[in-house]
């Protein structure tokens, strides 16, 4: 483990009569883990999430199919373009994947791509090709943009929000793209805490946490210069994954064999996590500024399942702690968590 970065848990012990064991006195543990580049805390509690088959999926794409704005008998009516200044063509198009301006944009430029002519993608099921086009188109974009934004920094962001539980508005899937000199609170606290480790240790952040990771408890796999682990201090629930770009910064550094080797571990990973009775996620690639050249920072990619505590309810994974308290919330331990999806990943998918 290297010693410039420090993995630190507080534990927690709640001592109550627990009515599951006739009432006796019963000492119950929780965990309190900090991060080790910005030291937010995440809590680890004991709480019982009963394993679930993967959904019948197919009465939710075909009630939404009707009206989808991205289907291939709509999609050129029904999205905007862009003026000639930004884009010369309106939108952008690499295989399947359509790149058209948001019609509800959040920031100056901001994009998305359709990545398929399939209404439905099973998370199981996602075909590398389709998921490596869009990330092309969406990395074309960012550095056809870029340029444009008149700020001193800029940043190319691409999210993929999966299914209802993520918050995703459409079933068909799509990506967003947003150029902006507002990277959002989280990756500017993240890049000011790397830029700090950079001056005090002469070495990135995103490589020791690399050499820290590789090969332990929490490490999945590595493969074409990309990284996956699961991280120390859990974001979701039910834990979540992260790779590392090992050579660049941001996703306009990436030539195509770079993106399609992450197309082909992020497809595995989704598999795996669809195999755990999952069908839903966030992934967001999080970059430097455009252009940057201090060498503080890697491209990084969060992977965050959701889900429905109760599919009757349809109750929300997120509640006061991570969205009033900012803090984040687990069920079960990150190692536990990577074990599972190591097994998994090892094991070859059922057919």
């Amino acid at each position: 483990m290297s010693p410039a970065l420090e993995f630190r848990a507080t534990r927690k012990r709640a001592r109550i009569h627990d009515p599951r064991r006739d009432f006796a006195l019963t000492e119950i543990e929780s965990e309190v883990r900090y991060d080790p580049l910005t030291g937010d805390s995440a809590r680890i509690c004991h709480f019982a999430y009963p394993k679930r088959a993967l959904p019948d999926l197919s009465a939710l794409a075909e009630g939404t199919r009707e009206g989808c704005p991205f289907c291939p008998d709509r999609v050129e009516r029904v999205t905007p373009r862009y003026p000639a200044e930004l884009l010369p063509q309106g939108r952008l198009r690499r295989g399947e994947a359509l790149l058209v301006p948001n019609l509800f944009p959040y920031d100056d430029v901001s994009a998305i791509v359709s990545m398929s002519q399939a209404h439905f993608l099973a998370m199981d099921a996602m075909p590398v090709t389709l998921v490596a086009d869009a990330l092309k188109l969406a990395r074309d974009f960012i550095v056809t943009a870029a340029p444009l934004v008149e700020a001193r920094e800029v940043y190319g962001i691409v999210t993929w929000n999966y299914m209802p539980p993520s918050g995703a508005s459409q079933v068909h899937p799509h990506l967003q793209v947003i150029v902006t000199d507002t990277p959002g609170n989280q990756l500017r606290r993240e890049l000011e805490a790397e830029a700090r480790f950079f001056a005090a240790r002469k070495r990135p952040y995103p490589v020791a946490l690399l050499e820290a990771e590789r090969g332990g408890a929490r490490w999945l796999e590595e493969a074409g210069g990309i990284a996956w682990w699961v991280p120390y201090c859990p974001t979701g629930m039910l834990g979540d994954a992260q790779a590392l770009f090992v050579e660049q910064a941001t996703i306009s550094a990436c030539d195509d064999a770079t993106l399609e080797a992450f197309a082909g571990s992020l497809c595995r990973v989704l598999s795996a996590y669809a195999r755990m009775g999952l069908w839903s996620f966030n992934l967001t690639l999080l970059p430097d500024a455009q252009g940057q050249r201090s060498g503080r920072h890697r491209l990084s990619a969060r992977l965050l399942p959701r889900f429905y505590l109760h599919p009757q309810l349809h109750n929300s994974d997120t509640a006061y702690l991570q969205l009033l308290l900012g803090e984040k919330f687990a069920m079960l331990y990150p190692e536990q968590h990577a074990a599972e999806l190591r097994a998994l990943l090892a094991a070859p998918a059922a057919r």
